[in-house]
């Protein structure tokens, strides 16, 4: 784990200097002080709605494990989603499927299959909006591709887990036969890790809550694009709302690399990059991803801290149980 922090913390560092590098710093702080901060308002508001819905969204995929209440889920999903922001190299993923075996006892490996049913989502959906981004406005080659690569695995990795998820017990047999090479004090862990995994996995089979996610999918991601939209008004940019989703899905990419707690250096220099493509100056695409980024995390990891009380527990209890679980993971 530790060699995955600092491998994060080295990335942020590259990408903060790249981000940082030839700018003006009086044009930057020119910048930000010139901002209509009357637009941070709906930012907030729009912010704290698709951080509900995501809450939402992941209990309808949890469903098939345990049935919690919509405030238990915005409980249960604020703190996790907290961690997501404050712990390096995404290892605040554990939070949630550890929160939910503190309260209902499933097994870590269940629950953490349904966060890697989320992410999968969010991945189908961002292409979707890249799709129809690129029709649209042009994007930086290296984005294209690398959106190309993200489809690739995305989509491989969705087939993947629905052929799991629907032919659950020839995979058990499949996973079983396999494992009996293994010395049984392997053979026994893994073989209940597997078993605990594909039963994560079975909202897939069940094609109309399957698209209903995908919907919430595209519309939490709507969200959050009409969020930096909004605040291209603060600033003053002449962009569309096309261009607020093309920076999100830049964004997105860009933080799925290993980084420092809150995604620093990787949101800022991929934010930068998309603005940079669409014309706007240096100094201005810097103070705006500085400025986004702290808007879109503050209310997350407020509402998490606010929530930690409901679970009895701490931020350095989270940050501990999420440290001994990525070791036995």
């Amino acid at each position: 784990m530790k060699k995955n922090i600092i491998f994060g913390i080295l990335i942020s560092g590259v990408c903060i200097y790249f981000a940082f590098r030839g700018i003006d710093f009086s044009a930057l702080t020119a910048s930000i002080a010139s901002v209509n901060y009357f637009y941070i308002i709906p930012v907030i508001g729009v912010v704290v709605l698709g951080h509900y819905l995501r809450c939402y969204r992941w209990g309808k995929i949890l469903e098939t494990l345990v049935h919690y209440d919509q405030k238990t889920l915005f409980i249960l999903g604020s703190i996790g989603f907290m961690a997501v922001g404050l712990l390096p190299a995404r290892l605040g993923e554990f939070a949630r499927p550890y929160l939910v075996k503190k309260r209902s006892g499933i097994k870590m490996s269940a629950s953490m299959a349904t966060i890697i049913v989320e992410r999968v989502f969010d991945l189908l959906t961002l292409m979707l909006f890249m799709f129809i981004v690129i029709i649209k406005v042009s994007l930086p080659p290296e984005v294209v591709k690398a959106g190309i690569t993200m489809l690739a695995i995305s989509v491989s990795l969705f087939i993947m887990l629905i052929i799991l998820a629907i032919k659950r017990e020839f995979s058990i047999k499949r996973i079983d036969s396999l494992l009996r090479v293994l010395p049984p004090k392997f053979a026994g862990p893994l073989n209940r890790l597997a078993h605990s995994f594909i039963d994560g996995l079975q909202i897939l089979p069940d094609i109309g809550k399957t698209l209903y996610v995908l919907l919430l999918s595209v519309l939490i991601w709507a969200v959050l694009g009409l969020s930096a939209y909004v605040l291209f008004l603060g600033f003053g940019f002449k962009l569309s709302i096309i261009n607020g989703f093309a920076v999100t899905v830049i964004i997105a990419l860009g933080v799925m690399l290993p980084a420092a707690p809150g995604f620093i250096g990787t949101y800022h220099m991929a934010c930068k990059i998309g603005l940079v493509a669409f014309g706007v100056s240096q100094a201005d695409a810097l103070s705006y991803a500085i400025l986004l980024h702290f808007f879109q995390m503050i209310p997350v990891v407020v509402l998490g801290l606010a929530m930690l009380p409901f679970q009895k527990i701490s931020l350095p209890g989270i940050i501990q149980h999420d440290d001994n679980e990525n070791e036995t993971a």
